[in-house]
């Protein structure tokens, strides 16, 4: 399994592919967002995918996108073993191709609400020959493999993006009611984090007791309440130290925390780095 430095290294890389099978079970620890694009291609087993404010099913063949920022993490789906294909990429390796063709924005795909793509047998044995050239090129690094692996990502997120605007009307349908819930209960805390919010009140709010949304949001999330909540105000937080003069005691504010303290303590243990440190950083 990767550790978190490598992970962490990964995604400061223009591009980085790793093919990992996990037979046994496994969920990431925490969720987490990042500023590069990723696309997980499952190659064999099944896997829940939480992005965003909702819970996606995955199975063999389906293709994950996930855009700049957007808070996500991966669970277990009773099958234990799974083996994927993960892609962590900054815009700026494919910046030369899409220069090329302006009327063509390659990253398209990753703005769209469908975040799981469906392929028939035939796509996915499309798909996976270029996935497979990726990592063998990665693997024995030829000359001009960068350039190459930059043509096929081209390729790969043009046939995604065609296969999208043929299928604009695929079904988006939920697992259950409980999952159409909890997405609701995530899509209230994304846009009201700014305000005083907490487990009780939030129950209140969709008529359900606190204990069960606790349970009910940590079974179909994989995030606690408290920790989903957390990082969607230390998002905005990292947004606001960077982009604007505002002081820290006016960001702790803004983003819905009690204190300065609490949000110095919070911020830290998300980021690794205090609110002025991450503000100071290039």
């Amino acid at each position: 399994m990767e550790n978190e430095l490598n992970v962490y290294e990964a995604r400061n890389q223009p591009f980085y592919i790793a093919q990992q099978k996990q037979d046994n079970t496994f969920s990431m620890h925490a969720c987490h967002y990042h500023n590069i694009y990723e696309i997980y291609y499952l190659v064999e087993g099944r896997r829940n995918y939480f992005i965003q404010n909702r819970t996606y099913p995955v199975v063999k063949g389906d293709i994950v996108l996930i855009n700049v920022h957007d808070i996500h993490k991966t669970m277990n789906s009773h099958h234990a073993s799974h083996e994927r294909i993960l892609i962590y990429f900054q815009k700026e390796f494919l910046s030369c191709i899409m220069q090329q063709d302006e009327k063509m924005n390659l990253l398209q795909c990753f703005l769209s609400d469908q975040k799981v793509i469906h392929l028939n047998v035939s796509e996915q044995a499309f798909v996976q020959s270029i996935l497979l050239k990726m990592v063998d090129e990665d693997r024995r690094k030829p000359c001009g493999h960068v350039t190459y692996q930059r043509i096929l990502l081209a390729e790969l997120l043009l046939f995604i993006n065609r296969h999208m605007e043929q299928f604009k009307q695929e079904s988006n349908a939920y697992n259950s009611q409980l999952h159409r819930k909890m997405s609701e209960v995530a899509l209230y805390l994304m846009e009201n984090y700014m305000n005083h919010l907490s487990l009780k009140l939030v129950a209140e709010k969709f008529y359900i007791t606190p204990c069960h949304l606790s349970r009910a949001f940590k079974k179909t999330s994989g995030f606690t309440f408290i920790e989903y909540l957390n990082n969607i105000r230390i998002k905005e937080a990292q947004k606001l130290l960077k982009e604007t003069r505002k002081s820290v005691m006016q960001i702790s504010e803004l983003t819905g925390f009690d204190s300065q303290t609490h949000f110095g303590r919070v911020f830290k243990g998300i980021t690794g780095l205090s609110p002025l440190q991450y503000r100071k950083k290039p």
